[in-house]
């Protein structure tokens, strides 16, 4: 349950709507088992292959497969080392239906983006390959279920491809190389006590990938990719029971071996008493700690499980609360804090604490950690924050039940991978709605502070502070943070008060304002209202979901507008006042007013712009104008949050230098932008001399305190005519003066001209990481962007097929495309990759071939038509989505287009050809401007 309202809660916005009768269920027996969502078919064949099947729209005519493997990293043997992973690699690299870069080449051809649409991932217990597709053609789809069924038992393990392939793993380990990877590496024995976990990393052994047998690949293969311990799992907009039928006709042949291997559950044994661990870095800028209180996994089968989930939800979520509320306080001894309780790894769940900690004040930040979480574990929670957390969960499950039809289809395919791999529950939207509605209310405050007592009263318990190594000497000792444990219970601690005073939000209403224009675009059912302060409100309703609704207001102007003097105060303006609250109400009171309601304001203040986002559920509509109101009329100027503010930042950037890749990048940009105050990282002593309360209030307030020129769009399952009524009462009452404008300002923001080479020697991971350049100026427009991306696009294709499938040099190549109008009009293609050092320049010689040959011959059709596919597949798809539609309203409104302009991207996707892309490329490869970095390991 937790994994997956955490995926819900990322990818969805919240909102509320009217709901349909109740199932009649029995809550009362917690003993029942859960059922599984009626909506999904699933099944098990006679040789053991699971599957689960459900039909879902969004997107339309697009499904997900997988192939979940219940097999990992821990199975291997010693001379396996990485090899699981390696498998996955060569299910890419050839099947008895597809020969070497075939599968690839005709997923491509089909629409499918290598990465986005076509991945796997390996990890200890399991592997899953990732396939999405079309199926508004049977014939693609019959294909797809091949594929699928190719990497079940087809993969052909040429020994010419794992040689090839070997480069491009370890290139994938290099990449991943880094002071992070290190210090995982050093925690894992200790957070696991010592278990085979410990010493089966998914990316294994740099040996092993280089020079193990192909049959010790072989092997693994044969051993552990079988039926019975497979799963499929597909979601998408199909005829669930014809896939069904497929599935039983393509995949009954797979055979179990005769004496099929044990499929040991490897276990993490309890320790009897903590451990704790320092480890320091040279090249990691932040100290932080985690706790792990591990126990066995328990698996949430019955009802009763699902109640014990949902009291650790409630527990844990009202003391990630309480965390956010103390990181608010300038004098808070950590930067940032969490808590959860969940699965942690192999048979063992976990109730973690984790902290980002303030370099001066490590060992404060650590008891204040512990004091926390003993606070809860002491007195408990309060009913207030308890009726509001329950609130919070509840419109949760609304989400859920509400937006059933338009959740997207991934979402429901990690579910069914959980239940597969972890036996997580998979109920349906109204089950969870209803179990919520009846068992929230007879949940006691007693119940939920109980949980401490299941949690912390465990002694295996694993102790991390990750730091710099530069450090060392402020950090505690292993044996003071194992004291630090101990005395918990000893701290002289009080009560938690719950500090929410009788606020109102808006007290008095702001006096409407007047209408003075209409207008109506009926191609793309667009009504624009223009008011008297001169506020623009554009309106586009959409039913893409069932209840949610969508907000962005801009204007020209934002920190461009503020002279150098206090320019680092005037751009986190924004954020600071955003985090502080409005109307006197703090921002803590104002989440706590919120919880349980689907609404969101946010205040924004970027380069050349000022920006409001919103979004809402139509009964919470009225509230999110208010906040919209309030953000203008009355932001508050809190010294608390922008004490903390600041000392985020400076932790940000405090220590930046030391990491390589920060490094990199930021000579980059000195180099690039000719080092100048508004377009390089900044520097702490910078942050410190110049940040500035009043400034940072004054500025916003000058930005917001005069509405006149502001736009608003909105998108979502609305009635206009209630747009109309709140913007009109809400938005034209703003304050403006219309003698006065708003644009930005041309700050000298320019690229640097010419060629230039730099090479910089940072880190001590052996790799290198290249950075290749090319710059200029054009006439903007969005067809010259587009142009720009899908030049990007079609030069990664073919990157890839050269850097990684032939020459097995790196593990991945981006290549991005960028252009805009301001401060003038100018273009980026930037390409980057990691590689071993000594072969740099044998990669950059092929980037540049690649680049000639594009401009000598052009591209192929069939990479035409690859990107082609593509393109059409994501703008069908996007179509669907008001943030898409958000974005081509605004576009077209700042540069004064018609509507309805982007419509007509069929015609122009079908007449894309070879010469689009060589015209492209002799324009935009412009090797007169052409910048190129290189990062190589110190000497």
């Amino acid at each position: 349950m937790t994994r997956l309202l955490t995926i819900i809660s990322i990818v969805l916005l919240t909102f509320n709507a009217p709901l349909q009768a109740q199932e009649k269920t029995n809550f009362t027996n917690l003993k029942q088992q859960l059922p599984l969502d009626p909506s999904v078919i699933t099944g098990k064949l006679e040789n053991g292959l699971t599957y689960y099947i459900k039909e879902n729209s969004r997107p339309q005519d697009k499904a997900e497969l997988r192939l979940v493997i219940n097999a990992g990293s821990i199975l291997e043997d010693e001379d396996q080392r990485g090899l699981a992973h390696f498998v996955e690699h060569m299910a890419f690299n050839g099947t008895t239906s597809f020969q070497k870069n075939e599968l690839i080449d005709y997923l491509q051809s089909i629409g499918v983006e290598f990465g986005a649409d076509l991945n796997a991932h390996t990890g200890f217990d399991e592997t899953v390959y990732k396939l999405t597709v079309p199926t508004d053609d049977q014939e693609i789809f019959d294909t797809s279920m091949q594929i699928l069924k190719d990497w079940a038992g087809g993969i052909t393990f040429s020994n010419e491809e794992i040689d090839n392939e070997r480069g491009v793993v370890a290139e994938e380990l290099r990449a991943r190389s880094g002071a992070g990877s290190r210090m995982y590496d050093e925690s894992i024995p200790v957070i696991t006590n010592n278990a085979r976990y410990a010493s089966r990393l998914p990316i294994g052994s740099l040996d092993v990938i280089l020079n193990s047998d192909y049959e010790a690949m072989k092997r693994f293969y044969r051993d552990w990719y079988r039926p019975d311990l497979m799963a499929l799992v597909l979601v998408g907009d199909f005829d669930a029971k014809k896939a069904e039928a497929q599935v039983k006709s393509l995949f009954s042949d797979l055979e179990v071996p005769q004496r099929p291997k044990e499929r040991t559950v490897y276990k993490i044994e309890t320790a009897n008493k903590p451990v704790a661990k320092v480890i320091t870095d040279k090249e990691t800028q932040n100290t932080t700690v985690a706790f792990y209180y591990k126990k066995e996994h328990e698996k949430t089968l019955s009802f009763e499980d699902y109640k014990t989930s949902l009291l650790e939800s409630l527990y844990s979520g009202m003391l990630r609360e309480r965390f956010n509320e103390l990181t608010q306080d300038k004098d808070a001894p950590f930067l940032s804090a969490s808590a959860g309780i969940g699965f942690f790894l192999g048979n063992k769940d976990s109730y973690f604490l984790r902290a980002n900690l303030k370099e001066d004040q490590v060992l404060k930040g650590i008891e204040a950690v512990i004091a926390e979480s003993e606070r809860a574990k002491r007195f408990g929670f309060t009913e207030t924050e308890l009726e509001r957390y329950k609130a919070k969960v509840l419109q949760n499950a609304v989400l859920f039940k509400t937006e059933a039809d338009k959740i997207p289809n991934r979402i429901y395919v990690e579910a069914l991978i959980d239940n597969f791999t972890f036996e997580d529950p998979v109920v349906s939207e109204d089950f969870r709605y209803n179990f919520y509605k009846e068992i929230l209310p007879t949940i006691s405050l007693n119940e939920v502070n109980a949980v401490a007592q299941t949690w912390v009263a465990t002694s295996d318990v694993a102790i991390i502070v990750n730091a710099p190594e530069q450090d060392l000497a402020k950090l505690p000792e292993e044996a003071k943070l194992l004291n630090i444990l101990k005395n918990g219970e000893g701290l002289n601690l009080k009560p938690y008060v719950d500090d929410m005073a009788n606020v109102a939000l808006m007290k008095d209403k702001p006096q409407p304002g007047k209408l003075t224009a209409t207008s109506y675009n009926d191609k793309v059912d667009v009504t624009t209202w223009e008011f008297a302060n001169g506020v623009t409100v554009i309106v586009k309703p959409t039913t893409f979901q069932n209840d949610m609704i969508a907000v962005r207001g801009f204007r020209p102007g934002g920190s461009s507008v503020a002279p150098d003097s206090i320019y680092v105060s005037a751009r986190e303006a924004g954020r600071i006042v955003s985090e502080s609250g409005v109307n006197s109400i703090s921002n803590i009171q104002l989440q706590k007013l919120n919880m349980g309601r689907d609404v969101k304001v946010t205040p924004y203040i970027n380069y050349y712009d000022e920006l409001i986002s919103a979004s809402s559920n139509r009964e919470d509509l009225e509230r999110m104008f208010q906040m919209i109101h309030l953000y203008f009329t009355a932001p508050n100027k809190d010294a608390n949050i922008f004490g903390s503010h600041k000392e985020q930042l400076i932790s940000l950037y405090k220590g930046a230098d030391d990491n390589p890749g920060s490094y990199f990048e930021k000579v980059i940009a000195q180099t690039m932008m000719n080092n100048h105050l508004r377009a390089v990282p900044l520097e702490v002593d910078q942050i410190e001399a110049e940040l500035n309360i009043d400034e940072v209030y004054d500025f916003y307030k000058e930005r917001f305190s005069n509405a006149n020129e502001f736009t608003f769009i909105f998108a979502g399952n609305f009635d206009p005519d209630q747009i109309k009524e709140l913007s009109t009462q809400y938005l034209a009452s703003l304050p403006s003066n219309l003698d006065e404008g708003s644009n930005w300002e041309d700050i000298g923001l320019r690229r640097v001209t010419g060629k230039i080479k730099k090479t910089v020697n940072k880190g001590i991971d052996d790799k290198a990481q290249v950075a290749m350049r090319y710059t200029g100026t054009l006439d903007y427009s969005p067809e010259k962007l587009k142009k720009l991306n899908l030049l990007a696009k079609v030069l990664k294709i073919r990157l890839t097929e050269e850097l990684r499938e032939e020459m097995g040099g790196v593990y991945g190549v981006r290549v991005s495309g960028f252009t805009t109008d301001r401060p003038y009009d100018w273009y980026r293609m930037d390409i980057r990759f990691t590689c071993a050092p000594e072969n740099v320049e044998v990669l950059k010689d092929k980037v540049f071939e690649e680049i000639a040959a594009i401009k000598k011959n052009g591209v192929s059709q069939e990479n035409v038509d690859k990107i082609k596919e593509a393109e059409l597949s994501n703008t069908e798809e996007f179509l669907n989505y008001d943030s898409f539609w958000i974005a081509k309203i605004k576009e077209a409104y700042e540069l004064g287009r018609d509507y309805d302009s982007f419509l007509n991207y069929k015609e122009d996707i079908s007449a894309i050809d070879s010469d689009y892309f060589k015209d492209a490329a002799m324009i935009y490869f412009d090797e007169t401007n052409y910048a190129e970095f290189v990062l190589l390991p110190e000497e």
